[in-house]
């Protein structure tokens, strides 16, 4: 069952997208620091180490990873053009509701405005609804980012209204977000 997360390999017109290896830590690690990329997640900037310690644990979930359990599936998303690596996207539970699935993406900030987000998240929709048999995906976006709300609606998801409530133990970066879902 393993074999959808471990051998992942999604293709869209311009991209393809597949589990993190440790290659992808420099460029990861520096699309993960970009003050623009930072500006809409809640992480500070990341270290190399810091990354490649983000990749181990990636193919250990990716191994451990089933239809009924899903622990973290992260992608790296690559240019077709170039053979670089340009964001990645995943699937995981939900930080402020641990029983929902969220879809999630960065592009670098070189790279937007070119769709580029919403083809690897539609991409990886399909894969999560199709072959991982999601029933119910969730997506959380900071209201002022207006491009990431877009791909969202894009995707087909319903516009839930924001995040008021917060488990005591989830970072409070999230209250106030725009939570979108999709059902299928």
């Amino acid at each position: 069952m393993s074999d959808i997360f471990v051998n992942c390999r999604i293709e869209t017109a311009r991209m393809i997208l597949r589990p993190y290896a440790m290659e992808d830590a420099p460029s990861l690690q520096r699309i993960a620091s970009d003050p623009k990329v930072l500006e809409f997640l809640p992480d500070d900037p990341l270290s190399l180490e810091e990354v490649e310690s983000i990749i181990t644990w990636s193919i250990g979930c990716h191994k451990s990873n089933s239809k009924k359990k899903l622990h973290k599936f992260n992608l790296s998303i690559l240019s077709k053009e170039t053979n670089q690596l340009i964001g990645w996207c995943g699937l995981g539970p939900a930080d402020w509701d641990q029983s929902l699935i969220e879809i999630y993406y960065t592009i670098a900030p070189e790279h937007w405005g070119k769709g580029f987000a919403t083809e690897a998240a539609s991409a990886l929709r399909n894969y999560a609804l199709k072959t991982i048999e999601i029933k119910k995906l969730v997506g959380i976006v900071a209201v002022e980012n207006t491009a990431s709300n877009k791909v969202l609606q894009k995707l087909g998801m319903k516009y839930e209204g924001q995040l008021h409530t917060v488990p005591a133990d989830c970072d409070p970066y999230f209250l106030g977000q725009n939570l979108y879902s999709l059902t299928q």
